[in-house]
C-alpha cells in the first residue's frame, strides 16, 4: 500500500480535495479574527503548497533530483512520501490538536511553513527559476508573517520570546533532517 501511495506520489493526489476540506472547516468552526484560526490557516495553505509541488508525479523530486543533486535520483517517491506524510501532515495534525489546548503551538505550524516557503523562495532566486511548490509558498509566506504576527499580539501567550525560540529551533532542525534526507542516496 506504501508503495502505491508513494509511486508517482499517488498520495498528492488527495491533497485539492483535503485542502478544500480543511478551508472549509477552518471557517465553519473558526473566525478570521480569533488567533486559532491564524495558527490553522497554514494546514490548508499547505495541502494547496503539496498540490502545487507534487500533484503532477515527479515535479519537486525530479527538480530536486536535476539541480541539487547533478541528476542523481537520491530523492525518490518514497521519501518525498515518508517526508510529507510523516513530518508534514503528522506534525500538523499534532501541533493543529495541540493549539487548541494552547494557541502557542501554533507558531510550529507557522514557522515550519516560514522556513519551507523561504527555501523555495531562495531556490528561486538561486536558480533564477520557477520551482514546483514556489506560487503557493510564496502566497503562504506572506500569510504566515501574518499569522505570526497576529498571533503574537493577540494570543495572551506567556513567554512569547521562549516559544518563538523553541518553534523556531524545532522547524530549524526539522528541515536540517529533511534535507539531508533529501541529499543522500538510498
Amino acid at each position: 500500500m506504501i508503495r502505491y501511495l508513494a509511486q508517482n506520489q499517488n498520495w498528492a493526489k488527495v491533497t485539492p480535495l483535503l485542502g478544500v476540506i480543511a478551508t472549509i472547516t477552518l471557517f465553519k468552526y473558526t473566525n478570521i479574527n480569533e488567533p486559532i484560526f491564524w495558527a490553522l490557516v497554514n494546514i490548508p495553505m499547505y495541502l494547496f503548497h503539496q498540490m502545487e509541488e507534487h500533484f503532477l508525479p515527479g515535479g519537486f523530486k525530479n527538480y530536486v533530483n536535476q539541480k541539487m543533486n547533478q541528476g542523481i535520483e537520491k530523492l525518490n517517491d518514497v521519501k518525498v512520501f515518508w517526508i510529507n506524510i510523516i513530518v508534514v501532515w503528522f506534525t500538523f495534525i499534532i501541533f493543529g490538536i495541540l493549539s487548541c489546548l494552547n494557541i502557542a503551538f501554533g507558531f510550529a505550524i507557522i514557522i515550519f511553513s516560514v522556513i519551507n516557503c523561504l527555501a523555495h523562495i531562495i531556490m528561486a532566486i538561486k536558480q533564477k527559476e520557477w520551482n514546483p511548490g514556489l506560487c503557493m509558498a510564496t502566497v503562504q509566506f506572506i500569510l504566515s508573517i501574518y499569522a505570526a504576527w497576529f498571533i503574537s499580539i493577540n494570543g495572551n501567550i506567556a513567554h512569547l520570546l521562549l516559544w518563538w525560540i523553541g518553534m523556531i529551533a524545532f522547524s530549524i532542525i526539522t528541515h536540517i533532517v529533511i534535507f539531508k534526507v533529501s541529499m543522500t542516496r538510498n
